[in-house]
């Protein structure tokens, strides 16, 4: 048997072949749809097989061609033999590749690619980050037709460097209902942008969220639903998204859900005006109904100093009535409903509830135990609770101050030092140490009326870059942290759930981040109390002698 084993630094070289693919510079946050195909032309022209090519030549020029993919990777499919070519699917996954890569020539006839990869996306658009040195074998037989090599064989897949990566797929939001369908969620899926965009977006949707966010979100679409026509199609501005006859069976009710979800995932492609549903072409005239996106947070956070709650930068300060405003020299965290109507405060003595509305606005001390993390409500407006100490119970809190321990056994073991609800109260993000350490989401699982009964189990969140020291929700899709990197610098970052991640230059003594990304801003409170804000990269101080900041409605 022949055995040759090649470096190939030639294949990265070959993967970056084009000009317009970026080979460095910091990855894009998303999920804002920046540029879109109107035909399948994309920025990497690959090249064809060359007469002569050696078995390498062809499995890395193979490789290399899966950066375009026009005409559904028409000249990848150059490099396949007759027989395959039809057979071989590159939308089964894609491999991000790190690092080095090596080829060996195993005999005559059949070859292996051996890589290092740091993330992988799945036909439904599902990226995972891998931990540690993952290693992928990919193997490759080969067969001469008229004289030249063709590949007979290979995995259903493409290789993709992170900078290509993040040219070639973009990010975009597919949305689901909340179990009790107040919101929407956001769950993000990368897809090259090309015309087939719409209807990969479809399929998506048709096959339901990840498995961890199931148990928090509602599922109107019949059972066996599928596009009749395999595409949708965008005609003057109009998606047509036609449905198999299953569709018919859902309620009038099911139906606008269903056509809410549709719209919102589709009108995130700039050539989308409207949206219209049919079963074989028929239209089902769905009566329309408000599509309801997760909450925004404002341009700024509140910030709680010795004087009071204010708007960053001390421009304005929140009212706050005579019984309350004493108790803001011993409070050390608050949480301010998205309303700007209900607050909690954390003192020596526990945690306070205060209606700013209400004819009696006397604080209630709702939860007396020590120790406390800064609250968090949720939009159905429920306070969360919890202790720093290993095991502390979750507790939410009514308008009224009536109590509910959430059921947390997920969490056996583990001490919690930071957690927040996302803005569609489907989900928890919680930075643990313990059982479980670093940063976790968790879907919020409630009972029919919408109160919040248990957590269910969650997913580490692998694209810290680093330690983590601190978290909070940016918005539905993305989450700020502050990382310790493998230099000991405290690094901004923000992280797309289910994506990549944006670092940012670091902070000296920074132990707080929240962040609004329609800026994007980034604010970070240092331990000295200065408050800094990022824009454009640069840092400028906002505020003195600040102990926490939130966004009103964490």
């Amino acid at each position: 048997m022949m055995r040759r084993i090649f470096a190939l630094a030639a294949v990265a070289a070959l993967l970056t072949g084009c000009a317009q693919l970026p080979r460095s510079g910091a990855i894009g946050v998303g999920p804002d749809v920046q540029v879109e195909a109107t035909d399948d032309y994309l920025y990497y022209s690959p090249s064809l097989p060359s007469p002569g090519d050696s078995q390498q030549q062809i499995v890395t020029g193979f490789l290399s061609a899966g950066n375009g993919p026009q005409n559904d990777y028409e000249v990848a499919r150059s490099y396949l033999s007759t027989s395959f070519k039809a057979d071989w699917s590159a939308s089964d996954e894609v491999l991000v590749q790190q690092g080095s890569t090596s080829f060996e020539l195993l005999d005559v006839a059949t070859a292996r690619v051996e890589l290092q990869v740091s993330a992988t996306i799945d036909a439904n658009g599902v990226y995972e980050a891998q931990s540690g040195e993952v290693k992928r074998y990919l193997d490759f037989e080969l067969v001469q037709e008229s004289g030249e090599w063709r590949i007979s064989k290979a995995p259903n897949l493409t290789v993709l460097i992170s900078p290509n990566f993040s040219v070639l797929f973009k990010p975009y939001q597919v949305y689901f209902y909340d179990s009790t369908h107040l919101s929407l969620v956001p769950d993000i899926r990368w897809f090259p942008s090309r015309t087939s965009t719409a209807t990969e977006l479809m399929q998506a949707l048709l096959n339901g969220p990840r498995p961890w966010m199931r148990d928090a979100l509602a599922w109107d679409v019949p059972e066996g639903t599928k596009l009749s026509l395999n595409s949708v199609t965008i005609t003057d501005g109009v998606a047509n998204v036609d449905f198999s006859d299953e569709l018919l069976a859902a309620e009038a009710q099911a139906l606008r859900h269903i056509q809410a979800q549709v719209k919102a995932t589709l009108l995130q492609i700039p050539s989308v005006e409207r949206v219209r549903i049919t079963v074989n072409r028929n239209d089902l005239g769905i009566e329309e109904i408000q599509v309801p996106m997760p909450q925004v947070y404002a341009p700024a956070p509140v910030t709680l100093d010795s004087d009071g709650l204010f708007q960053s930068g001390k421009t304005s300060a929140v009212y706050l009535p005579a019984s309350s405003a004493a108790m803001v020299n011993g409070a050390r965290e608050f949480a301010l409903d998205s309303a700007s109507k209900k607050l909690g405060l954390v003192t020596e003595l526990g945690l306070y509830q205060i209606n700013l509305i209400a004819i009696d606005k006397s604080p209630s001390l709702i939860d007396l135990r020590p120790g406390l993390l800064a609250p968090s409500w949720d939009n159905r407006g429920y306070i969360w609770s919890v202790g720093s100490a290993t095991n502390s119970s979750w507790k939410v809190f009514d308008s009224d101050g009536n109590s509910k321990r959430i059921d947390t056994s997920v969490l056996t073991g583990s001490a919690t030092t930071v957690f927040g609800v996302s803005p569609d109260g489907a989900r928890i993000a919680a930075l643990h140490k313990g059982a479980k350490s670093g940063i976790w989401l968790y879907p919020i699982i409630r009972d029919d009326s919408g109160l919040p009964v248990k957590l269910g189990n969650g997913v580490p969140q692998l694209n810290t870059f680093g330690e983590p020291l601190a978290v909070s929700w940016a918005d539905a899709g993305h989450l700020a942290a502050l990382v310790t990197d493998s230099s000991g610098s405290v690094r901004p970052t923000v992280m797309t759930i289910g994506g990549t991640t944006r670092v940012y230059t670091a902070v000296p003594g920074a132990r707080q981040i929240v962040a609004n990304l329609s800026g994007p801003y980034l604010f970070v409170l240092k331990d000295d109390g200065t408050l800094l804000q990022s824009r454009s990269s640069v840092w400028s101080e906002v505020q003195l002698s600040v102990r926490t900041m939130h966004f009103a409605g964490h």
